[in-house]
């Protein structure tokens, strides 16, 4: 919990909460804007509380994340590893792969064929 007390923390948290009351107040001003007539103000009236909800869940979750990062990995918890992954083409892959780390057969005189340089 102490690193949550840090300086660049402190500023984090009084730049949430900054943030969350300026977008309270727009929204409280859009609000008072809208019944005195102005059509449009009607969205911004409903826009800013959602900026200061997200604002709140964006600062809650940083913080979590950072106390979590000392905690021990539960081995029961978290995502299961995926199952490799295969293809029913794998074993011609395979083979590909294969030829084309041996010597090609092309570039070897066939018994039909004179080896290059050869006048026979």
């Amino acid at each position: 919990m102490r690193r949550l007390l840090t300086a660049p923390w402190i500023v984090l948290h009084c730049f949430a909460v900054v943030l969350t009351v300026a977008f309270g107040l727009l929204g409280w001003w859009q609000l008072s804007r809208a019944q005195g007539g102005n059509a449009i103000s009607w969205g911004y009236a409903f826009e800013w509380p959602l900026f200061a909800v997200f604002t709140l869940v964006l600062w809650i979750r940083q913080m979590r994340l950072e106390l979590r990062k000392d905690r021990p990995a539960e081995p029961g918890r978290g995502k299961p590893e995926p199952p490799p992954m295969t293809s029913p083409y794998e074993g011609d892959i395979l083979k590909a792969r294969r030829k084309e780390h041996e010597p090609s057969l092309l570039a070897r005189p066939t018994e039909t064929e004179p080896a290059q340089g050869s006048h026979a």
